[in-house]
């Protein structure tokens, strides 16, 4: 996730891998429901490689292909997030991501140094007992907090009682890992550096460790502001940075496989990340992913490590050979980021011809290039024509890598776009293939929106029907099933009690606000006698997919049946509202008793009169094409009638009025009038109706 567009701070990154909340990808979420993005939206990952996914996930989608990680979904799960996505697949990551209170600082390794210290005191014989005892005792008493540089010494100080030469030695290095963690890295690097030829293999292979480790530390000291941004490799000490790059490739010669390899590689990467070395670093990245034990636990902190220390430096310089890393650059390249300040974009979107010039490089993963030649295609270049060129029919397989489950979506995309009649049949196939993480979902959505937009909505919901992922089924049912659908869904009693439910919810309400009184009086005697009474519906499925985890009574039906509307005007419950519209649909007041049962049961500005836009599943024309009821175009009819009853002009002024009230903002819908225009209702109540509770009640316009 983290190219957002401001590439000019690519190198401003946190010390150890940690970024602001602002650009974690799980900062704010809100699904796009749309196959194919371009645009960065925190959360809107899907199951194939594309711009608009978090970089770390498009990375893990292509290197799953090589480690044949296998974990399939059933339906229920759209989009995901790069935390959901490095779970599902290594769920045994879940107790590896912190080390407590000092994750991501040098006294991370404090509970564990202390740890090996004590084993390797412990494992030494010809130590007497009771240095042994008092080594053990001042390591355990010493909790560095790598804020000072005098924490510790009170008990560094009873070390001095310890007389035999190898007893002093693990003294010496206690001293100098004191050091270390109180940050005075010259001392730690001379008390290290005493301990090379130490008798004890111990203390020899973690001397010399630690003192590159040092180096790393002393190198860096000024590298960083005080919120922890990179101030680049300028900002590095040079001479202790090459220090350390020695120091690391001389510990992993003479111990190959020694205690701290992993530690020493990992750190080696950080040196080539400080000293702005991308040539090395990028080659150390593509080597160490490349290694077949790079499972479990591992992969996801190491991508992890990759988004943080790489990715934006070779947004800049693509000189890598790792054809993968080149694959997220490309596809980070096609996305579209735009200045905060200026609608345009702040960088060109790679060309195709600098994909070409890959070609050698990206020739071990057969298929990437033509992805990334027909990615660019589609989401830069706007020629679908060539996706269908590059990318050829494959949607019968029983089962898709990641890479070839991206070529065949895109595919799609690109037939969907040319308007080929053979779209919809395309999907049917791909779905069959579609059983790995998070795959189902992404064909289910495209083969949904292709239903709905061609006017097939009710083949979602037929007994065959391939689309089984509950969110997708509800959004078309709010936004895009007519009276028919939603009628026979409530019947239905082969499906769950939720849809159910929501296909009535949905149908009464639509019908309560487009004039459909009949219907409503018809379809009434659907709501069950224990239906729940509670405030109006929000389903969260227009902003996750997590909708249909939502208990399967919690659709409020009895708002339509138990709700007590008594108020001052004095309107009857809401059927015999309905029934009084039914017989007059200009009934004064009807009308002003059907908004009062809007306003007062929740309905204002609510989130079922919002529609998706054109290019989101549920964004097609609704099937209900009477005018939406506005409470604000009631009144202002009854006001512009002047043979109105004078309790109902006089209550529709009122309203009018108060649709305003008391932030100025409309909340009534309908057309907007001006402030002038609700003074002037103000005044006209006042003058017309003085005795009326509503000229006495409205103290103010807005």
């Amino acid at each position: 996730m983290r190219f957002n567009g401001l590439v000019s701070c690519g190198l401003m990154l946190l010390a150890t891998g940690w970024t602001p909340a602002a650009a974690s990808s799980d900062y704010f979420e809100a699904r796009t429901w749309t196959v194919t993005n371009r645009n960065l939206i925190s959360g809107n990952n899907l199951a194939l490689m594309q711009p608009g996914n978090d970089t770390r996930v498009n990375l893990m989608l292509l290197l799953q292909d090589d480690r044949r990680k296998v974990a399939t979904s059933g339906p229920g799960h759209v989009f995901f997030n790069w935390g959901e996505l490095s779970a599902s697949l290594y769920p045994e990551q879940s107790n590896s991501d912190s080390a407590g209170f000092y994750d991501h600082s040098r006294c991370q390794t404090n509970e564990t140094g202390r740890d090996a210290f004590v084993q390797a005191v412990r494992s030494v014989q010809r130590l007497p007992e009771a240095e042994r005892g008092l080594l053990i005792s001042v390591r355990q008493a010493v909790d560095p907090d790598c804020e000072g540089r005098t924490a510790g010494s009170e008990e560094i100080v009873r070390l001095a009682a310890i007389q035999t030469p190898l007893g002093q030695e693990f003294a010496v290095y206690l001293r100098s890992a004191l050091s270390f963690y109180n940050g005075d890295f010259d001392a730690a690097t001379r008390g290290f550096s005493s301990l090379v030829g130490a008798k004890n293999d111990w203390l020899k292979e973690t001397s010399l460790y630690m003192i590159a480790r040092s180096e790393v530390n002393r190198s860096q000291a000024q590298a960083f502001d005080e919120y922890g941004y990179f101030a680049g490799p300028q900002a590095v000490g040079q001479g202790a940075i090459r220090n350390a790059e020695r120091g690391f490739n001389l510990y992993l010669k003479i111990y190959p496989n020694g205690s701290y390899q992993q530690s020493a590689k990992g750190l080696l990467r950080r040196v080539y990340w400080l000293a702005g070395d991308t040539d090395k670093l990028s080659n150390e990245y593509a080597q160490v992913l490349d290694q077949p034990g790079m499972t479990g636990a591992k992969l996801p902190v190491l991508i992890q490590e990759v988004d943080d220390k790489l990715l934006s430096i070779l947004a800049l310089d693509s000189s890598t050979s790792d054809p993968e890393l080149l694959a997220m650059v490309a596809l980070y390249r096609m996305r579209k980021p735009y200045d905060p300040y200026e609608d345009e974009e702040v960088k060109p979107a790679i060309s195709r011809s600098e994909i070409e010039a890959m070609q050698g490089r990206l020739a071990s993963r057969p298929g990437l290039l033509e992805y990334l030649l027909a990615a660019q295609a589609f989401y830069v270049a706007d020629d679908p024509k060539t996706v269908l060129q590059l990318i050829p029919d494959d949607a019968r397989q029983s089962r898709y890598t990641y890479l070839d489950f991206s070529r065949q979506v895109l595919r799609g995309a690109a037939l969907e776009a040319v308007g080929d009649h053979n779209a919809r049949g395309f999907w049917r196939q791909l779905v069959n293939g579609a059983d790995r993480l998070y795959q189902r979902g992404v064909v289910e959505l495209a083969l949904a929106m292709n239903l709905e937009r061609g006017d097939a909505v009710a083949d979602v919901f037929a007994a065959n029907s391939a689309v089984e992922t509950p969110v997708l089924r509800e959004i078309l049912l709010q936004y895009a099933a007519g009276p028919p659908l939603l009628r026979k869904q409530a019947k239905d009693a082969g499906v769950g009690k939720r849809e159910r439910d929501l296909a009535l919810y949905v149908l009464l309400y639509r019908q309560l606000t487009h004039g459909a009184y009949a219907g409503f009086l018809g379809d009434l005697d659907l709501v069950p006698a224990n239906a729940k009474l509670d405030g109006p519906f929000y389903n969260s499925s227009t902003e996750n997919d997590y909708g249909y985890e939502e208990e399967p009574d919690s659709i409020p039906l009895g708002l339509f049946t138990k709700f007590d509307q008594t108020n001052e005007f004095g309107c009857p419950v809401l059927k015999q509202t309905v029934q009084m519209l039914a017989s007059n649909p200009k009934s004064d007041r009807g009308q002003l008793c059907l908004a009062d049962y809007l306003r007062l049961a929740g309905f204002d500005r609510y989130w079922l009169d919002e529609r998706p836009d054109g290019g989101r599943l549920g964004g097609s024309k609704s099937p209900f094409l009477t005018p939406e009821f506005s409470r604000l175009e009631a009144y202002k009819t009854i006001i512009a009638n002047r043979n109105a009853k004078a309790g109902n002009r006089a209550y529709a002024l009122y309203r009018a009025v108060w649709c305003y009230g008391p932030a100025g903002i409309n909340s009534c819908g309908g057309v907007e009038v001006e402030e002038p225009q609700r003074a002037a209702w103000f005044r006209e109540l006042k003058r017309q109706y003085p005795a009326s509770r509503w000229a006495q009640k409205l103290k103010y316009y807005w």
